[in-house]
Parts: structure tokens; sequence; C-alpha cells
């Protein structure tokens, strides 16, 4: 599979989606495959490849679900050092709906789903809970209370106005 990606002079550049899946006043998550935090489901963009059909087919993958993609929330871009790399991540998260009666909804329970052949643990977790949790990126830990009506440009990260 070819995504859009750079590598190049020691960095990295790769645009990612992400879905933001809500209910209840709590938001889906998923544990992370290369580390002990949370992010919100998604992944990479294949070329020529809009960003909301990145999302369905993301999502068709690892849950195994069609969904049904409302509105951007939120573009970010994430500016860190990962394993000493400088790394730029261009994301677009959007208010995504899951299939009428999926078993996902279930709010009380973990749920399965597979990426680049791993196991992916998703569950539910309030929003209230999110300032406690080890979760990325960090905005939204406060920023799943108040959803924006129109999209948000956020720019956080270590090197986040610096160049490398």
């Amino acid at each position: 599979m070819t995504y859009v990606e750079i590598d190049a002079d020691g960095w990295r550049f790769q645009p990612r989606v992400a879905a933001v899946f809500t209910s209840d006043d709590h938001v889906l998550l998923q544990a992370a495959l290369d580390g002990d935090f949370w992010v919100l489901p998604g992944g990479r963009i294949q070329p020529l490849e809009l960003t909301a059909q990145a999302l369905v087919r993301t999502m068709r993958w690892e849950i195994g679900q069609g969904v049904t993609v409302q509105r951007l929330l939120w573009v970010t871009e994430h500016v860190t050092r990962i394993s000493g790399q400088p790394f730029h991540e261009l994301g677009f998260y959007y208010a995504v709906d899951l299939p009428e009666g999926s078993p996902f909804m279930d709010l009380t329970r973990d749920h399965a789903g597979l990426e680049r052949g791993r196991e992916l643990l998703l569950r539910w977790f309030r929003f209230s809970d999110l300032a406690n949790l080890r979760v990325f990126p960090e905005f939204l830990r406060t920023g799943m209370e108040d959803l924006p009506e129109s999209p948000r440009h956020i720019v956080h990260g270590e090197l986040a106005g610096r160049a490398p």
C-alpha cells in the first residue's frame, strides 16, 4: 500500500485522518500501537485520496464498519520528535457517525479492531476523564467538551514554530 508521506534528510512528514466518534459525553479512543497512550481511530492517506474518503476506507479496514463522515472539526499540525527524528503530521479530524445498530455503540465494554495486521483495543471514555488520561494529541483533553461548529486550525508540539 502506498501512502502520502515524505522521509527526507532526517525528518518525516505525513498527513493523517482521524474519526471523532461521540455518544452521551463519551469519545471512542484506541490504544496506540506504538506506545502507552490513546489516540482517535484513524490512519494515513493514499495518493489522490480525499481526506473524508481516506477516513471511510480506514474505518472499514480497522473496525469493519462503514461510517458516515459529518463535518471537519480540526486541522492540526503536530510538529515534534519521534525517536529523535523531527516529525510533522498534518491531521484532519472529522465528526463521524457509526451505522445504526453498530456493536461499537456499546459504551460499557472494550471493542476490537485491526490495524496493519495487529489487534486494536478501542474503548469509550467520558469527556471528563480525558484530563487525566494520556491521550494524543493533547488538546483532546479539553477539546471534546466543546466541539467547534466550524473547522479550527491547531498547531501543537515541541517543535511547533521553529525549524528542526
